[in-house]
């Protein structure tokens, strides 16, 4: 049996010959940070000081310092190991318990490619998650990952799920599941969370990348947070905005300033082009903000290194959420 030992926590775990180290964690309901699992955020960096580990395939190294490898950092969603190994991460400590629950849709509400679906929770159960992590829906025997759009002040789960042509879940909202449905989900997963600082916040998204950004919001709204947030969203078309009206009432409870980008329209009102772009015009630095951003993984790529190279932004202060074309998981 290999085991895998977390440090400062103190918490051991083992895993399979053919299962790379978040995976297993995971599996051992151990909320190691991370977010996208596909190597394409960087959350789940972390130091390995003992024990032999190795990749299956070549990783994105822009999250990966040439010093910082030599070091034995590694991505631990793409990280294999030989033998027993040590991972220091230093304040790690595991978040909500990661369980397998049941719910029923209550609601659909569809907003040109995206739909707005609400899970009832129940009332028996107890789910425990922090503002702006994820779930993974279980739907045919596959899993598909999906933000928590809510704060943790409700007995529901809210969804921004964006229609895919054959997207197994997707499809499944807009011809098959209606109200009364049950759907069985896992979670809560990732690590996407509001850190306890004064600091100013950026938060950058695009697409239903909002959904995460959302739940921050709100759970900043419900604890009288003051900090400076300044929200880019990024989408194609005006009529994207799907939250247009909410973020409005957000403008009246927190420090919030937003700005909407759109790729494919030249609108009044609006930046036309890339929510980086727009940070590129707007900032000369972001040595003292801490930066959310979430959505599109080349978005999230380019923010980390034109911040990191021009705007003084650190790799402490930069936390994403990637979203990326599902992948098919078969559950045994």
């Amino acid at each position: 049996m290999t085991l895998i030992t977390i440090t400062p926590a103190n918490l051991v775990f083992a895993i399979d010959e053919n299962e790379d180290i978040l995976s297993a964690a995971i599996r051992h309901n151990i909320n190691l940070p991370h977010g996208c699992q596909n190597g394409e955020c960087g959350s789940c960096k972390a130091k390995i000081t003992c024990g032999e580990a190795y990749y299956k395939e070549i990783i994105n190294s822009n999250f990966l310092s040439e010093k910082e490898i030599a070091d034995g950092y590694y991505l631990l969603c793409k990280t294999y190991v030989k033998t027993d190994c040590t991972i220091k991460i230093p304040g790690f400590f595991n978040l909500s318990p990661i369980r397998t629950m049941p719910s029923k849709i209550t609601n659909i509400d569809k907003f040109g490619t995206t739909a707005i679906v609400k899970l009832k929770l129940p009332a028996a159960q107890k789910f425990e998650f922090q503002a702006g992590q994820y779930i993974d829906v279980i739907y045919e025997n596959q899993t598909r990952s999906y933000s928590i759009a809510n704060s943790p002040n409700y007995n529901e789960l809210e969804l921004h799920i964006r229609y895919h042509p054959g997207g197994l879940f997707s499809q499944a909202i807009w011809n098959d599941l209606q109200i009364g449905s049950l759907i069985r989900f896992r979670g809560p997963l990732g690590n996407f969370t509001l850190r306890d600082s004064d600091n100013p916040i950026l938060m950058v998204c695009t697409g239903t990348g909002i959904a995460p950004i959302k739940g921050l919001l709100e759970y900043m709204i419900s604890t009288n947070n003051t900090r400076q947030i300044h929200l880019i969203w990024g989408d194609n078309i005006v009529e994207d905005f799907y939250l247009k009206d909410m973020i409005e009432n957000w403008k009246t409870k927190l420090d919030l300033t937003v700005n909407f980008c759109t790729m494919e329209q030249e609108i009044d009102g609006y930046y036309h082009g890339m929510v980086t772009e727009f940070v590129a015009q707007n900032y000369t630095t972001l040595a003292n903000h801490e930066v959310y951003a979430c959505g599109n993984p080349k978005m999230i790529e380019d923010i980390f290194t034109f911040g990191s190279t021009n705007l003084q932004l650190t790799e402490d202060n930069f936390y994403s959420d990637s979203f990326t074309p599902s992948k098919q998981v078969f559950l045994s």
